[in-house]
């Protein structure tokens, strides 16, 4: 079941200052994303929509193409809130994942830990599960960079023995990642993973602190139970329409599938501050940019596969949802 899409204040106060060091203003960084100084100071939380837009603002006006790179690298294991903590004070490698597995929603709700023993490797594969729309790969370095730092604070050392495989063409400026990965990296791969020599799975932690460690892992226990509590019928919406892809589904037909009045539906989606619209749209937007990113099928095929009749309604849509057609928007992840 999905989760609420926001994201912690931080990580935007984060951006805001690596641009606030070449002379970019905060007012120019939040510039129409619906965010102000002074809500952020009294927000804890940012909506996803919203983090997205920043993170974009912020590779727009440094000029830097690996602005994930340079974000991920500040992003120390700390900054990762109680998540980050349990992490670094986890007794083993393995407990460290493990706290990311059980618990990352809490903090990154758009992205899933999936831990794996395969011949002599220990695996550590990263699910993107929302609608990260231009700023996919953005995300994609900016978590791995912390993942490095975590594992590098656990051993003590580089990971130079690791393998980094990416699920994504390789960019323009792949050359900046020897500046930042110390380990090598593989485009175009099957999965996004970090592989590691499964002799490091259980390596223990010389940095643990135990008090610290069951303190934040309490914390971590109860922010779950806070936000479990908050799942609601907007993420039955949500499963619904993901599991039924290319079926004409309606607001009626899912509020009788909920067992609810389709007038109840929409009045309870208000009040997570979301419609049906808005959330089938994100559901087929991140569908759609991953067949682009990952196949080769037409987007005339890519029309049918998502039950649009015409493909020039699904390229309207494609255009409405990212700001680029179908295919300018394949040739931009390319590059």
């Amino acid at each position: 079941m999905s989760t609420i899409k926001t994201l912690p204040v931080s990580y935007i106060q984060i951006a805001i200052r690596t641009l606030e060091n070449e002379g970019i203003s905060t007012e120019k960084i939040l510039h129409e994303v619906g965010l102000t100084s002074e809500t952020l100071h009294n927000s804890d939380y940012v909506s996803l929509d919203q983090f997205v837009s920043v993170i974009l603002n912020t590779q727009k006006m440094s000029g830097n193409p690996a602005i994930g790179l340079l974000l991920g690298s500040l992003l120390h294991p700390s900054t990762h809130g109680p998540v980050g903590w349990a992490a670094i004070n986890s007794p083993t490698l393995s407990d460290a994942i493990e706290i990311f597995q059980k618990y990352s929603h809490i903090r990154t709700p758009f992205i899933l830990y999936n831990p794996m023993i395969r011949d002599d490797k220990y695996i550590i594969r990263l699910t993107l599960t929302q609608n990260l729309k231009t700023a996919h790969m953005i995300f994609v370095e900016a978590m791995l960079m912390l993942l490095q730092h975590v594992i590098e604070f656990i051993l003590g050392r580089e990971m130079d023995e690791a393998i980094l495989c990416i699920n994504s063409s390789k960019p323009d400026y792949a050359k900046s990642y020897h500046h930042y990965f110390h380990c090598p990296v593989y485009f175009d791969a099957e999965h996004l993973e970090i592989q590691l020599p499964l002799a490091l799975k259980n390596i223990e932690n010389p940095n643990a602190d135990s008090q610290m460690y069951h303190l934040a892992l309490e914390q971590c226990q109860e922010s779950s139970r806070q936000l479990q509590r908050t799942i609601n019928i907007s993420s039955d919406v949500h499963d619904y329409i993901s599991s039924h892809l290319g079926h004409n589904i309606t607001l009626e037909h899912v509020a009788q599938v909920l067992n609810v009045s389709s007038r109840t539906l929409i009045r309870q989606l208000n009040k997570q501050h979301t419609s049906y619209q808005a959330i089938k749209d994100s559901v087929y937007a991140f569908q759609s940019a991953n067949y682009l990113r990952r196949s080769s099928l037409s987007v005339n095929t890519l029309s049918i596969i998502f039950g649009y009749q015409d493909p020039a309604n699904f390229r309207r849509s494609f255009k409405r949802w990212f700001g680029l057609t179908p295919q300018q928007y394949r040739k931009q992840q390319k590059h």
